[in-house]
């Protein structure tokens, strides 16, 4: 088959100089302070700068190995997964609208010709000099049904000239970075979510073993008042109170346990398993609340650099920028390439010949005269949704911006609450103290006994409470920071 020279030529020209239409794509530039207004407060926390696995500064093991398999098991991650896939794949099959196509076909076709079509064959062949009897002969008698076999390949090439194709490549490519994105920023929020889990449940463990002492040192009271009283020395109103406090002590350790078991639940479905897996592993946590380590907050651009939201946020106005692109190339030509080369016959047994054989080739060229405003519709609607996609890239700067200044503001106020209580628990257990020891010697009123204990126990719950909101505040600076994930590519 011989195309023609000057044919080729133009075609090559064509797409040598071809351009691609739409508005070219630069990253949103928003204003960013230099400096957070909040400061971390003082810590004896080791120090680290590895934001990417800052859950190894509590210096944890069980922590880590917790979050290193949820990493590695949570549905959440395999379902980002999935989509991340599927994005990948997206970008494969619009880049392959750039290549030309080809298909193979065959097929067996039962004809009948109309007599008034015979006569523009014959007409055809009688002006080519062939004699209508050997032309009759060949068709049988006029209407008679005939087969029809043939195979062949035919193939298309749509020419893209103004870069329709290239700006939804670019596109896709853009979204598979957002979906990327988004995957990270799940697996930031896994990993927080599992340290905070488990620092409750030691919370909750630290919380049993304070309710476990109140009940034993109630108990104590409850038995020197019932002796006491058998003694003379008490009324019956003071061991009805001191029977009273201890029952309902009693009743807390139930729902604390019930909050434990619930707790090793979430920690569960978190690294994608049963709900009763962790009870053997996690039953016997040491409860203590391990010391956080403090990291530098940096400067909010770092933070544009880090936080996959918000990376996700600018990959979602680049993939709205080039649809623009894609939409405006609708309103130009579009030229594409068609050819089809194959055999035909009558005869299954002729299929073969090289007689048999035929090919075509042509341009075809498409040109949107009147679509009532439809593309221009259309390319409206993609430059509103860039717009959109800015404004809500805008939003998640300032919503960054304020989360990590509120966790430093919930540290240093969580600081100095902490530091109060310190003094506090100290000064109640030592007023405790003194109250038992004076009314084992009778100069004190058992209520005295029974308030002093109450305040103490108190106490330390709030304390305990503020050591759980100073730990996990660090977790969630960590999380507003971006931690969790090693930046090899900063935009």
């Amino acid at each position: 088959m011989n195309l023609n020279p000057a044919f080729v030529t133009i075609i090559l020209s064509l797409m040598a100089e071809a351009c691609t239409v739409g508005p070219d794509y630069h990253p949103p530039v928003v204003v960013t302070p230099t400096r957070w207004m909040g400061t971390l407060p003082q810590s004896n926390g080791v120090k680290t700068a590895d934001l990417a696995n800052w859950w190894k500064g509590f210096q944890d093991k069980k922590l880590t190995a917790l979050i290193e398999r949820s990493l590695q098991g949570n549905l959440d991650l395999k379902v980002a997964d999935a989509r991340l896939a599927a994005s990948r794949a997206q970008i494969s099959s619009t880049s392959a609208g750039l290549w030309p196509r080809l298909n193979a076909s065959g097929g067996y076709q039962r004809e009948r010709l109309s007599p008034n079509a015979l006569k523009g064959i014959l007409g055809g062949a009688f002006q080519s000099g062939e004699s209508s009897s050997s032309l009759l002969s060949s068709l049988g008698p006029i209407g008679t049904p005939f087969n029809l076999f043939q195979v062949g390949f035919d193939s298309s090439w749509e020419l893209d000239l103004f870069g329709g194709i290239k700006r939804q490549q670019e596109a896709a490519m853009a979204n598979a970075g957002a979906v990327e994105e988004n995957r990270r920023d799940i697996s930031i929020t896994v990993a927080a979510e599992v340290a905070r889990n488990y620092l409750e449940l030691i919370g909750l463990q630290h919380r049993l073993e304070i309710a476990r002492q109140r009940l034993e040192n109630q108990r104590k009271i409850f038995v020197f008042a019932d002796h006491s009283y058998h003694e003379g020395f008490a009324s019956v109103l003071d061991v009805k109170r001191a029977k009273t406090d201890l029952e309902v002590v009693e009743a807390t350790i139930p729902s604390i346990d019930a909050q434990i078991k619930n707790t090793r639940h979430g920690l569960a479905l978190l690294l994608g398993l049963q709900p009763a897996a962790l009870e053997h592993e996690l039953a016997n946590l040491k409860a203590e609340i391990p010391q956080p380590p403090t990291l530098p907050a940096g400067t909010p651009l770092d933070l544009l650099r880090r936080r996959p939201d918000i990376r996700k946020a600018e990959r979602t106005v680049a993939a709205a920028n080039a649809m623009v692109g894609a939409a405006m190339a609708e309103l130009f030509p579009k030229i594409t390439l068609t050819g089809a080369v194959g055999l035909q016959s009558q005869s299954l047994g002729d299929l073969g010949s090289l007689s048999s054989g035929f090919y075509g080739f042509g341009p075809r060229l498409s040109l949107p005269i009147f679509q009532a405003g439809r593309l221009l519709a259309n390319i409206d609607t993609q430059e509103a949704g860039t717009d959109e996609a800015l404004k809500a890239y805008e939003k998640a700067v300032l919503s960054a911006f304020r989360e990590v200044e509120d966790t430093l503001a919930a540290l240093n106020g969580e600081y100095r609450h902490q530091q109060s209580l310190l003094t506090a628990e100290t000064t109640a257990r030592q007023s405790f103290e003194a109250a038992s020891a004076i009314y084992q010697e009778g100069e004190a009123e058992l209520q005295t006994v029974l308030d002093t204990n109450r305040s103490w126990y108190d106490v330390q719950e709030q304390l305990l409470q503020s050591q759980l909101a100073w730990a996990t505040s660090h977790i969630a600076l960590f999380k507003a920071l971006g931690g969790g994930w090693e930046m090899t590519n900063p935009p």
